[in-house]
């Protein structure tokens, strides 16, 4: 490889030893090598591999994922959140109770289960919550055969609607969720703040389950909870107001504590849709 020298002024010492460049392609390959993606870096956060064997009888289920290294802030619009028991060595769903902070921690980066050797689910979480495309498949015969395959936007169908407060799309004011063209799953809406202000669940275009409204404060102070019908195919339900307060928490209405009452001295419901 031939080198070309370049001498140093007078100003750079008596001492002074030459520079030497190499003129090669592998030195200019050098200069523009991109960084190595780090294995267990997901979406810019690094991550932790973990799994989970089970046996029962003579079948054995292999689950392998991977969770947040450090405490990270979910999202405040998701519902089913994932996460997974360091202590208890088991993947929970939903709310991580304080008794449990210690040892929770996020699922985020590819998740795959097994069973015998053969894949049953694989996706992706993304702090918590399913994200991408999801597939389930289940053995029939000899042959994996796919019975389920389902698309995510952090947490929600990847056709639900999400509006914002502003134009850069960082201030989340409603998710309206969507599945084939129904309104289904987690639905949520929030307050310029960042507060939620309104949740609940839809199935097949009908609200389901219990809705909750909120006051416009950090503390998710409940301002009003309506019961709906518990499946979307349910007939001739109609929705009832649960309980209602004002915003010192002093209790409005309490259909538990009217209903102990004589039909006479009940007070009327005060159901309104959201």
């Amino acid at each position: 490889m031939e080198e070309r020298i370049k001498s140093r002024t007078l100003d750079d010492g008596e001492d002074a030893k030459p520079l030497v460049f190499g003129d090669s392609v592998a030195s200019d390959k050098r200069e523009v090598r991109k960084k190595k993606i780090k294995k267990r870096m997901f979406y810019g956060v690094m991550t932790k591999k973990a799994f989970i064997k089970k046996q029962t009888g003579r079948k054995i289920s292999f689950e392998q994922f991977y969770f947040l290294k450090k405490g990270q802030d979910i999202q405040p619009f998701v519902r089913d959140v994932y996460w997974y028991h360091r202590l208890k060595r088991k993947i929970f769903i939903g709310v991580i109770n304080p008794k449990d902070k210690l040892f929770a921690k996020i699922l985020h980066g590819p998740y795959k289960k097994m069973v015998d050797g053969k894949v049953e689910e694989e996706g992706i979480f993304y702090f918590g919550s399913k994200h991408g495309r999801w597939m389930y498949e289940k053995l029939q015969g000899e042959e994996m055969i796919l019975i389920e395959k389902e698309k995510y936007y952090k947490g929600h169908p990847k056709e639900s609607t999400f509006s914002y407060f502003d134009v850069d799309k960082t201030k989340i004011k409603e998710v309206i969720p969507a599945k084939n063209g129904d309104r289904h799953g987690d639905y949520c809406r929030f307050s310029e703040a960042g507060n939620l202000l309104a949740e609940g669940k839809y199935e097949y275009n009908v609200k389901v389950g219990k809705w909750t409204d909120y006051f416009d404060t950090n503390k998710r102070k409940i301002k009003r909870q309506l019961q709906y019908q518990k499946t979307w195919d349910e007939k001739d339900f109609k929705p009832y107001t649960l309980i209602e307060l004002d915003e010192k928490v002093k209790v409005i209405y309490d259909k538990a504590a009217e209903d102990k009452k004589k039909p006479a001295d009940r007070k009327p419901d005060p159901t309104k849709e959201f």
